[in-house]
């Protein structure tokens, strides 16, 4: 019981936060290999509002990064770092580390996918 009230006042804090002096971004990141064929789709939310959302073929892309823009927003997905940079607007420098949430391969290994996501609240000036 005293655990669920500290997550409870933890999650209004982190609200009333968002809501009155600060923003959040959440972001997720689905990477797939399918045949040969790699793809990654990115959904980016500010404060629950859908800022990017785009998928890439990147099998002959740059394995190391992507760049995605759309409204505005230059996000930079860096693959094997799994880390991630908001150039546009600049929000916050540096770079932010991806929580893989789910891994899951066929039998044969050939085809797997992957989801990673991070979630950052900051001050805006």
């Amino acid at each position: 019981m005293k655990f669920y009230g500290q997550i409870s006042f933890l999650s209004t804090l982190l609200t009333f936060y968002s809501l009155v002096v600060g923003s959040c971004i959440d972001l997720t990141v689905s990477v797939s290999s399918t045949d040969g064929v790699a793809n990654t789709q990115v959904v980016l939310k500010e404060d629950g509002n859908t800022k990017i959302s785009l998928s890439k073929d990147i099998t002959n892309e740059n394995p190391d990064y992507q760049i995605f823009k759309e409204k505005g927003y230059e996000l930079t997905i860096y693959h094997v770092e799994k880390k991630w940079t908001l150039s546009t607007p600049k929000y916050f420098s540096g770079r932010r580390t991806l929580t893989q949430d789910i891994t899951y391969c066929d039998d044969s290994k050939e085809n797997c996918w992957w989801i990673y996501q991070d979630s950052y609240c900051f001050f805006k000036n």
